[in-house]
């Protein structure tokens, strides 16, 4: 069985469960009166990868807590009162390669073909370590006006599949699947999004920048310049512990007022690099595929910073605004008050959950 696609039932509820380095977020995705709804979910998040690497729940050096994670899910899946049992998970760009392929169009048997004999080329990893798919996610004319199938190549490691199915078996759960985390925000945030829109999302460890339209994730990048990097540059700034400073961007953000008014001034430099990292995919992107990147949406932790769509507004010359998760399924409505701040940080979650839906 492929570990990328699913083999759900539709009617079946689906449990997205997004690992990231800083948070475990979790999804429980139905279908009641036949529309795709938010059952349950669960946000838990650490602190201590601030001061302790080996608190962070995944690194870019492919070690995950296998024991670890397990016992965090299974604690916030009966916190939350889940009951779904299969589970669709991410993997961060930084443990996954997936690149934007342009072919003459042609059957999809002939496409079955041409990705056996050419992804080599393509995949920076011998084919027998990785589990490889792909998936149509568009179509073009070229400057000839011949039209060109736009495939999404993508390769996981084996190893990182293997300590997903490990982790969720420890957790009493069935892994039946897995994807890019940038197919899942994509699903989620960019179903009725015609045009090209770059997803930046600011995690605590790094950053991921996804190109999409339509549903679909086109181009990904990936920086670790983070929400971590801004926390960093408090700590260092006014000489004090990493908690405080966390704390005091959560409260403060880029607003700057009274004595924290150097907030925004230490910050600032971390998000150029942030927001010229985004630039550069976008660049890449249009140079590359002929299509403009029209605005940018801003996911994860990092959307939740006071004053950040208005700088980015500024200083990226897109619209900007914060990824609302929750814009095509329904959900109960007691989550109405807190959806503003609580969509970003389910963005991931919510779109695994949907993936068997729609």
């Amino acid at each position: 069985m492929s570990f990328i696609k699913s083999i759900l039932g539709i009617d079946k509820p689906v449990l997205g469960v997004d690992i990231g380095t800083a948070s475990i977020k979790l999804a429980e995705i139905g279908k009641i009166d036949g529309k795709i709804t938010l059952k349950n979910y669960g946000i838990l998040s650490t602190e201590g990868y601030l001061t302790r690497f080996n608190e962070a729940f995944q690194t870019s050096s492919l070690k995950l807590s296998l024991e670890g994670a397990a016992s965090y899910i299974k604690f916030l899946i009966k916190k939350s009162n889940i009951a779904a049992k299969t589970v669709i998970a991410s993997v961060p760009s930084f443990l996954s390669f997936s690149t934007l392929v342009e072919v003459p169009q042609m059957s999809n048997s002939e496409l079955k073909k041409f990705v056996a004999n050419q992804a080599a080329q393509y995949i920076p990893m011998p084919l027998e370590l990785v589990t490889m798919d792909w998936i149509k996610v568009g179509e073009r004319k070229d400057e000839t006006g011949s039209l060109k199938d736009q495939l999404l190549l993508i390769s996981i490691p084996n190893e990182q599949v293997e300590v997903y199915k490990k982790i969720f078996e420890h957790a009493g759960l069935k892994l039946e699947s897995v994807e890019l985390e940038g197919m899942s925000s994509a699903r989620a945030l960019s179903l009725k999004i015609k045009e090209p829109s770059i997803i930046i999302d600011i995690g605590s460890r790094s950053t991921s920048f996804s190109v999409v339209q339509s549903g679909f994730l086109k181009f990904s990048g990936q920086t670790d310049f983070s929400g971590g990097s801004l926390t960093k540059s408090i700590s260092n700034g006014l000489n004090i512990n990493q908690k405080r400073a966390e704390d005091l961007k959560k409260q403060r953000g880029l607003s700057g007022f009274g004595g924290e008014h150097e907030l925004s001034t230490l910050m600032q430099p971390m998000l150029d690099v942030i927001i010229n990292e985004a630039k550069r995919v976008v660049f890449n992107y249009e140079k590359n595929y002929g299509e403009k990147v029209e605005s940018v949406i801003l996911s994860g932790g990092g959307a939740n910073l006071i004053g950040i769509e208005e700088y980015l507004n500024k200083n990226f010359g897109l619209p900007t605004k914060k990824a609302d998760s929750f814009s095509e399924i329904s959900y109960p409505e007691i989550l109405k008050p807190i959806a503003r701040d609580t969509g970003p940080l389910l963005s991931v979650a919510i779109g695994l959950g949907m993936k068997n839906f729609i």
